[in-house]
């Protein structure tokens, strides 16, 4: 069973790093998709790794990957499943960075990069909206709500570093914890 398990680890994870383009966030709709599939972890656990891989230093999408794998299948599962996110990114920059240069000004290529792009920004907007359903709307949390309308309307209104936000909503949940 563990080395199924393991197997499925890294066949998931591998379709995540071949599929995901936009970055760590991109990958969210597979890892909702396995909350579905499998049972390694729970909608509101991914909800929980989101907000620690956002603040962990290094790629999002690879905390994620190595927070879900230890989920799933402990420190060799963490192993299995940063490293099947990372293959396939690995082969497919070396094939496209070899056929680039030779075919960057073709339509077909320009083509698939115009659409690459919107494809990838539905596909967050998409999670935001489910984020934003599983933290504020199904289970009510009004400090929450307020702090994502302050924060949405300063990252527009102020264009400062995330981190000053990332910051400000560290500072306002220890203080709502300890309360």
């Amino acid at each position: 069973m563990l080395n199924n398990n393991l197997l499925l680890i890294f066949l998931e994870f591998s379709k995540v790093g071949l599929f995901t383009f936009g970055g760590g966030y991109a990958a969210l709709p597979f890892l909702y998709q396995m909350v579905d599939t499998y049972n390694w972890f729970t909608s509101s656990q991914l909800t929980q790794m989101i907000a620690i891989s956002g603040i962990t230093p290094g790629p999002v999408g690879l905390n994620m990957a190595t927070f879900v794998g230890f989920k799933a299948g402990g420190i060799v599962g963490s192993l299995i499943s940063s490293f099947a996110l990372i293959l396939p990114m690995i082969i497919v920059t070396g094939l496209v960075f070899r056929f680039y240069l030779k075919f960057s000004q073709s339509e077909c290529v320009k083509s698939i990069l115009y659409v690459l792009r919107p494809t990838s920004t539905a596909l967050i907007c998409a999670v935001g909206v489910k984020l934003f359903y599983d933290l504020i709307v199904k289970n009510v949390d009004y400090i929450g709500l307020g702090l994502v309308l302050v924060l949405f309307c300063l990252t527009f209104k102020l264009s400062r570093n995330p981190l000053i936000y990332i910051l400000i909503a560290s500072i306002v949940g220890v203080i709502v914890k300890l309360c």
